[in-house]
């Protein structure tokens, strides 16, 4: 019973949870993207209002958000520099770093919370745009860099509806 006990309490110190949510809005009558599309990415803005403290470690939170997007779009093969058709441009409306420790006593608490709009263009016609949001609502130990690590979960959210507009993978 003790050794059950113990292994409940550990699922719970090193395990985390939140949400995900994505979605593409297209403009002027366009419905999908091409298969073959590559994307560059263009400029990065935060709009959160958020400022960190003196005593907490400072990120450049629209620098943050478009290497992560740079990043996972590269690892899906559908990042090219230059010359390409589509460019996606990234706002972050909402940050919030939260903290671990607060999710670890009650979940909800500490949540950390990522939303950002995303602007797709064609050349400088804009053919959609992706919103996310992402979140850590609860967990221990795990979720630690979960003010950090928030940005990459946004940018595979926002790679997977891409390949989803593009056809590559079933919605």
């Amino acid at each position: 019973m003790k050794k059950a006990l113990l292994c409940l309490c550990l699922v719970f110190v090193l395990a985390g949870c939140g949400t995900r949510q994505h979605n593409m809005i297209f403009e002027n009558g366009d419905t999908s993207l091409p298969a073959t599309a590559k994307y560059s990415v263009g400029s990065a803005q935060d709009v959160s209002g958020f400022v960190f403290s003196d005593d907490d470690e400072e990120v450049d939170i629209a620098e943050s958000m478009k290497t992560a997007l740079v990043d996972e779009l590269s690892r899906e093969g559908l990042y090219q520099e230059k010359g390409t058709d589509y460019a996606i441009d990234v706002t972050v409306r909402k940050y919030e770093p939260g903290n671990a420790f607060g999710r670890w006593l009650m979940p909800g608490v500490g949540s950390t919370v990522l939303e950002v709009s995303s602007q797709v263009r064609a050349c400088e016609s804009p053919v959609g745009h992706i919103e996310t949001k992402n979140t850590v609502d609860a967990g221990g130990v795990y979720t630690v860099g979960a003010w950090k690590d928030v940005f990459n979960d946004a940018a595979e959210e926002i790679v997977k509806e891409l390949k989803e507009s593009m056809g590559l993978i079933a919605e």
